[in-house]
């Protein structure tokens, strides 16, 4: 189906998107800001590239749920690359291709093998992310230097090349989908491919080249994010896929095919950032953000399907729920104004940013709960907690980071995902003037001293010293003999990194221990069940787990006890969470490393007001890390509860 007046039919989506600007910039004092407005630009620059490759995609009546993984994938092809001593425009051009070998593989399998784009690229998203894991052994690639991060941080006669980017991209996007025989054929296609096959209009090469401009544009999005965070990360993307798909759909594209607009995609990436960092600004959570994206999308698609509904008159539609509708947008004004009075009133109290990996672990939980008992010491000050849905989403801590720039917090607390790629958020703090604390992952010194970076360190090498402790009450339990496994968490996290090897090195110390197996449980309680399970089919003789989280611990237990090895297996955690804490009671866990992560938040909160009085503290802090068992809880008066 061709579509007609494209800036006449985006204009319904334009105008959702003033009105949602005009409504935050009256609920947060600091929208408006110039610094502010840039951030929302290039924050949503990455997803805009990525949806205009997947609007091509859409129209045509398919998905692409692969490019995510396929950007993580083609950053490290482009990281290897850059280190590799390649010229800086080769490797550029080896990132593009290598995101379009995936969507020739995509199209390929579409149109010749006949699969439904759905389970391709689900399949891709699965394999790219595996050979991106693989190909660095689940570790990021980083530093390329000034003239690659120009990409990210450099400006044209004024203008961020960021911006420069997308705009080349959306002019080509408009040029190919209205100039063209071949966006006439898209549209086509995707309105009815039957029709368009008989009227000559060769469908498959059609299709191929669409899933080839979404792959080509994935590798346009690897470098623009690792240009960024000065990082390619095997994990990186996660997620992306949605973002994009949201973008598309918000901006008018309908997903039964044949219809769509890229200025409309366009609007709809800005209306997803501006979304996101408006509910950053008034310190939303990251978890309710998730809820009104979901109810745009879902807004969004409600909208498409009215559209197309024999019958419908928007006017017999407002006249029929007038009542109802009336009734929801005096809720929504009545909620607005509380969230806008109480946001007004709170920009002049002096604040605090504490940028967490996640909020959905245990330890972080903990960790923030900490933070918010510290802050009741201080009255005068306010805390303001953000973390990712994902532990190794860096570039989102990025956008925290500068979005609590633009809110003028006093200082930031920040447990970074990343010991590198953290590094450009740090950047733009120490040009503001905001003091930085990291807390429990070591930066690289070496890149850290390279940029000129200033922070005070709390807490942030005990993780291998956990490991290290670890490692002793096993050798101890088991008299220093038996074979050992490990239970590791998501491949490349520093935390993860830090206790394994320090356990790995304090294991060389003991001959008669062996690890005859170190698997990735990804943090996850499921996971480190069904992986302990497989392990304990294949090695019956095991006698001790040391698991990187507790979440993974309790995860073994349950395999082991379901095995029939309950006492028969030493397992020690990490983090000594309340669920470990009353496994290790009730005797089915021997112990577990702790860091006090309550402790953690609350004194960095107390540190954090010291600095900004003024108070002079040592560039690191630590406080106390142990071993966690039995003995020290009943010490302490836990009592052994009931199985």
């Amino acid at each position: 189906m061709k579509k007609a007046g494209e800036f006449r039919q985006i204009i319904p989506v334009f105008m959702a998107f003033i009105i949602i600007c005009a409504v935050i910039s009256l609920l947060s004092p600091n929208f408006l800001t110039a610094t502010n407005l840039q951030n929302v630009i290039l924050q949503a620059s990455i997803n805009a590239v990525l949806a205009a490759g997947m609007t091509f995609v859409i129209i045509t009546a398919g998905i692409d749920l692969s490019v995510g993984s396929v950007l993580a994938f083609s950053g490290i092809i482009l990281g290897f690359a850059l280190h590799g001593g390649m010229p800086l425009f080769p490797a550029l051009l080896l990132g593009l291709f290598s995101g379009s070998v995936f969507g020739y593989i995509n199209g390929f399998l579409v149109t010749r093998g006949k699969l439904p784009p759905f389970i391709v690229t689900l399949g891709t998203m699965s394999i790219a992310r595996g050979v991106a894991l693989v190909l660095n052994n689940g570790k990021p690639v980083s530093d390329f230097g000034s003239s690659f991060r120009f990409i990210a941080e450099g400006k044209i006669v004024g203008i961020p090349v960021f911006i420069l980017i997308v705009v080349l991209v959306y002019i080509l996007a408009y040029i190919i989908l209205n100039k063209t025989p071949f966006g006439r054929y898209v549209y086509a296609t995707g309105g009815n491919p039957e029709a368009a096959h008989l009227s000559g209009i060769n469908t498959n090469k059609v299709l191929l080249w669409v899933y080839i401009i979404s792959g080509v544009l994935a590798g346009l999005g690897a470098i623009m994010l690792t240009a960024r965070i000065d990082s390619a990360q095997p994990t990186a993307g996660i997620m992306f896929e949605l973002d994009a798909i949201a973008a598309t759909v918000v901006g008018g594209t309908s997903l039964t095919g044949g219809y769509g607009f890229i200025t409309g995609t366009l609007v709809g990436a800005m209306i997803i950032s501006v979304i996101r960092n408006g509910l950053n600004l008034l310190d939303v959570s990251s978890f309710i953000q998730q809820i009104v994206i979901g109810i745009v999308i879902i807004l969004a698609v409600l909208i498409d399907r009215f559209k197309y509904r024999p019958g419908f008159s928007v006017q017999k539609f407002l006249k029929k729920y007038a009542v109802s509708l009336v009734l929801i947008l005096m809720l929504v004004i009545a909620g607005l104004s509380f969230v806008g009075i109480r946001s007004w009133n709170q920009a002049k109290i002096p604040k605090i940013g504490f940028i967490m990996k996640t909020l959905n672990n245990p330890f972080f939980i903990d960790m923030a709960k900490g933070a918010k008992n510290g802050i009741k010491e201080y009255p005068e000050y306010r805390l303001i907690i953000q973390a990712p849905e994902r532990e190794v989403d860096v570039e989102q801590q990025v956008r925290y980071m500068e979005n609590m720039i633009t809110n003028k917090v006093k200082i930031i607390c920040i447990t970074p995902s990343g010991s590198k790629e953290i590094l450009p958020g740090l950047v733009q703090a120490n040009k503001a003037g905001i003091p930085v604390i990291v807390i429990d992952t070591l930066l690289d010194e070496e890149m850290v001293k390279k940029r000129n970076i200033k922070y005070t360190a709390f807490n942030v090498l005990d993780n291998y010293k956990g490991g290290e402790i670890a490692a002793q009450f096993m050798a101890k339990k088991l008299n220093g003999k038996g074979e050992v496994v490990i239970l590791e968490g998501i491949h490349g996290t520093q935390a993860n990194d830090l206790r394994k090897q320090g356990f790995r090195d304090t294991l060389k110390h003991y001959p008669g221990l062996k690890v005859v197996s170190s698997q990735t449980a990804d943090w996850e309680r499921g996971k480190g069940f069904d992986v302990t399970q497989n392990i304990l089919q294949a090695h019956r003789d095991v006698q001790g787990i040391f698991a990187c989280n507790d979440l993974m611990a309790l995860g073994a237990v349950a395999a082991a006890e379901q095995a029939g090895m309950k006492g028969k297996v030493i397992i020690v955690g990490f983090d000594a969470t309340e669920d470990a804490q009353k496994a290790i009671l009730q005797g089915r866990m021997a112990g577990s490393v702790s860091l006090y992560p309550a402790l953690m938040g609350e004194e960095a909160v107390k540190y954090a007001v010291k600095i900004i009085q003024g108070e002079k503290l040592p560039e690191e802090i630590k406080i106390r890390i142990e071993m966690i068992t039995k003995e020290t809880l009943e010490k302490e008066g836990w009592e052994t509860p009931d199985e």
